[in-house]
């Protein structure tokens, strides 16, 4: 068996602050949509799940998923990168930091006021982890696994995208109306997150999630 690393950017000081940036962004917007209380991201469904149940830190939870993904996309040939770790522990210390500091607001008018700031902020730093290119997240290694075994694109990203939400409601996660809201405006708002910062060297495998 052949292993492969995802082809990135070159791991620079400009690709890493960027990336960094983006995670820590991803983690801060992610707390405000776990705060707000009307529905999370769909991978947060499942690492929310997974911290009540082991009784560990939404950031511990995402940070362990990762590491189980990750170890588990190796023997079909796919190895991680720095970008991988680089991303892992910014969000996960930046949602932990900012659940710790932030309170679920008191009134649902200012549950969605915080909600509606947190989505741009989690796309801006996907947009952000995007551009810098230096890594995939746990899903999108998944997905390039799939793809490496002739799965369609589509087909592997909706199976992937739908078993982590349902997987994680069954298990009790954060899930509500705000993780279909997200789940539609997310793609505008990356793509606008996009156009705002210059391109970069351009990969052949890392893929947008």
């Amino acid at each position: 068996m052949r292993f492969r690393r995802v082809e990135t950017n070159p791991l620079t000081p400009r690709t890493l602050f960027r990336s960094t940036l983006g995670a820590v962004l991803i983690g801060v917007g992610a707390a405000g949509m776990i705060r707000a209380s009307v529905g999370v991201t769909p991978w947060d469904v499942l690492t929310t799940a997974v911290s009540d149940l082991a009784d560990i830190t939404v950031g511990q939870s995402g940070a362990l998923l990762t590491v189980i993904v990750l170890a588990a996309c190796v023997p079909f040939g796919r190895l991680p990168g720095w970008g991988n770790l680089t991303t892992m522990f910014g969000v996960g210390v930046a949602v932990d930091l900012t659940l710790a500091a932030l309170e679920e607001p008191g009134t649902l008018l200012a549950r969605v006021a915080l909600y509606a700031v947190s989505v741009p902020v989690v796309c801006l730093g996907v947009a952000l982890v995007v551009r810098a290119d230096i890594g995939v997240g746990p899903l999108e290694m998944v997905m390039l696994v799939a793809t490496d075994r002739r799965t369609p694109l589509v087909v592997a990203r909706v199976v992937i995208e739908a078993t982590t939400l349902v997987l994680g409601w069954v298990l009790g996660g954060a899930l509500g109306v705000g993780t279909a809201v997200f789940a539609l405006t997310a793609g505008p708002l990356i793509a606008m997150g996009l156009r705002l910062q210059p391109a970069g060297q351009p990969s052949r495998e890392a893929i947008p999630g």
